[in-house]
């Protein structure tokens, strides 16, 4: 069945997966509180929270006691971030621009799901790897769906485009420190970097309005 002929139930799928989306930093959040002393949330990783054994980093150890359920997290957010792309995201965002978000959108998901599958502490190399995807991702989608939704949408469309400009910010930091020493600020700015594309998709669900 093409996605432009999808059923309203299925359009509903799609908003419901996009509209849950912001769960995912709860369920970092929640994660992370059951770490190590050692884990903070300003200068720890995201993927140190799917550690499934303590690795010591710059002298922390860190250990993830729920490790388990940070990388299902990983690979559902993931799965629902494509999900809700291809459902929703391909009725609602119009022209190549949405089209092009859609696709940036999976990619990102997909990344979710490889960075679950893979955890950095068994597979370091390989993590990186199939994480870089979504760094590129998040800044890049959010801005293709600006543009999408600037003709119908401009004041949302204005919104995301800040919401592109702060998670370009996070990218662009977190590459930097990640170059460097990353002694401090490496997990704050790798979550301004991811935060607001899995919260902003929330918000462009709820006000979403389908072609």
């Amino acid at each position: 069945m093409s996605l432009s002929r999808l059923s309203p139930r299925g359009v509903g799928l799609g908003r419901a997966a996009w509209t849950l989306q912001p769960l995912y930093v709860v369920t970092e959040v929640v994660v992370g509180l059951q770490a190590s002393r050692d884990y903070g949330f300003t200068d720890s990783t995201i993927s140190d929270l799917g550690n499934t054994s303590c690795r010591t980093v710059r002298g922390d150890v860190l250990c993830s006691p729920w490790h388990t359920a940070m990388n299902i997290g990983f690979i559902w957010f993931g799965v629902t971030l494509a999900l809700g792309a291809l459902l929703l995201g391909s009725r609602t965002l119009p022209g190549r621009t949405g089209t092009a978000a859609v696709v940036v959108w999976c990619v990102s998901g997909l990344g979710s799901v490889g960075v679950g599958l893979v955890p950095v502490n068994e597979h370091g190399g390989l993590h990186g790897l199939v994480a870089l995807p979504v760094f590129l991702a998040q800044p890049t989608a959010l801005l293709l769906t600006a543009f999408s939704l600037w003709a119908m949408r401009p004041r949302l469309a204005r919104a995301t485009l800040v919401v592109a400009a702060l998670s370009a910010v996070g990218v662009v930091g977190f590459a930097a420190l990640l170059a460097g020493d990353g002694s401090t600020a490496l997990g704050a700015l790798e979550r301004l970097a991811l935060w607001p594309g899995y919260v902003w998709v929330g918000v462009v669900a709820a006000l979403s309005r389908t072609r």
